[in-house]
């Protein structure tokens, strides 16, 4: 039942692409820096904007990407630190004293 609902929102989706691109088929001009500029299709400006927001979202979501794995990495270390305490921790006997010193 979701694969039929799925494949019709998808033909929906394609269909109103292809009625957006007809209804967009005049051509724009785009000027790069005071030339004489381009004249290129709607629908050709379309995708290739939408294509170069995805390629900028991608690029600024890397900034995030890097920070998540340097803090990762920083938990492991504190999370193996904290494991081999008390892996010591429990290989004190039972009468032993136990000494706590600050690790700085």
């Amino acid at each position: 039942m979701f694969r039929i609902i799925r494949v019709l929102m998808i033909l929906g989706l394609l269909a109103g692409t292809f009625l957006l691109f007809d209804k967009n088929s005049e051509s724009i001009t785009i000027y790069f820096f005071r030339d004489n500029g381009y004249d290129i299709p709607g629908y050709l400006a379309f995708i290739g904007f939408i294509m170069i927001g995805v390629i900028v979202g991608y690029i600024i979501s890397l900034k995030t990407v890097f920070s998540y794995r340097s803090e990762i990495s920083k938990l492991i270390k504190t999370n193996k630190e904290i494991s081999d305490e008390l892996d010591s921790l429990r290989n004190v006997a039972v009468g032993e004293e136990l000494s706590f010193s600050k690790k700085d």
